[in-house]
């Protein structure tokens, strides 16, 4: 880079997204296993599953976080944000995240995409995450 003639940020950057383009079907596969233990996290509703769940939801944020998620990645951090808080309130509430695993679900099924749906589902984690 330093060189005379050399590539410049913008290229190295444009070739750095290409390279890991190459990896989101195998890390939106991995997203949809981790969305698969938290519905399970869900249905077994047990009373001292806030920290995994935290820690689920912190994954999905951590395999979003390096594509172009964006409502996925805002539906997991404001699921990381509402359990963070219930585990320190110990007032834990499932159906807040069993909403928050739909919406992650049909985020996912969408291609993550923005649009009316996901700025919808998002809306609506944005009430949750005010009422807790």
């Amino acid at each position: 880079m330093s060189e005379p003639g050399g590539r410049r940020v913008q290229d190295l950057e444009r070739n750095a997204d290409a390279a890991l383009e190459v990896h989101r079907d195998d890390a939106m596969a991995m997203v949809s296993g981790t969305l698969g233990l938290l519905e399970e996290a869900c249905a077994e509703a047990a009373p001292d599953a806030g920290p995994r769940v935290y820690q689920l939801a912190s994954s999905i944020v951590d395999l979003a976080g390096f594509f172009d998620t964006g409502p996925l990645f805002e539906a997991a951090y404001s699921l990381c944000d509402i359990s963070d808080r219930m585990i320190q309130t110990e007032a834990w509430h499932w159906p807040s995240v069993q909403v928050h695993a739909q919406a992650l679900r049909l985020i996912l099924a969408g291609g993550c995409r923005t649009g009316v749906t996901s700025g919808a589902l998002l809306a609506g984690l944005k009430s949750i995450a005010q009422c807790r």
